[in-house]
């Protein structure tokens, strides 16, 4: 949804709608979700900033980053940004170095905001790196590939590198 500054009246807009992943541009085959992601999103301005604050949550299924094994991640996340006008701001156009203060400051343009912008945006900061299903995750064997989480494999026991067997005297004070 566009918000232009000059259209937000002095008691905000709210934005409070379920919007479907495909909708944010996020169609991915890493992870899906059984349903929308809801917002709940109130925009107000403060002279030419544009404050945005709410609640962003979606249930996301992923695969297991350690067995591959199907699991869900609930994002519960609150927003809580300003944005800056781009032009004629402090910003300089092209490249330069960054300075300290706009390093978290965030900038819109054309004299307003797209709200699903935001969604997308917060909501892609809030999925860690790796996914697993649970802390304890044993993962797949290495040689035979079943996932240890169901119990042992029967392969023998990887052979200890030759660095493992050089730290484990150094540890000891062989070395």
């Amino acid at each position: 949804m566009w918000i232009r500054l000059s259209e937000i009246p002095p008691q905000g807009v709210t934005v409070s709608s379920p919007v479907p992943l495909a909708q944010l541009g996020l169609v991915n085959e890493a992870w899906w979700t059984d349903g929308p992601v809801r917002i709940q999103l109130l925009v107000t301005r403060e002279s030419d900033l544009i404050l945005v604050d709410g609640d962003i949550s979606a249930s996301l299924k992923f695969h297991c980053s350690r067995c591959l094994q199907e699991c869900a991640y609930a994002v519960n996340g609150a927003v809580h940004l300003t944005l800056a006008p781009a032009e004629g701001g402090a910003r300089a156009e092209g490249p330069h170095q960054l300075q300290a203060d706009e390093l978290e400051q965030l900038y819109y343009r054309e004299g307003g905001v797209e709200t699903n912008d935001v969604v997308r945006e917060q909501l892609l900061l809030s999925i860690p790196m790796r996914v697993v299903c649970r802390p304890d995750c044993r993962g797949l064997c290495a040689s035979c590939g079943k996932n240890l989480n169901e119990g042992p494999c029967g392969c023998p026991a990887p052979a200890a590198s030759r660095l493992a067997e050089q730290l484990k005297r150094w540890q000891s004070g062989d070395a």
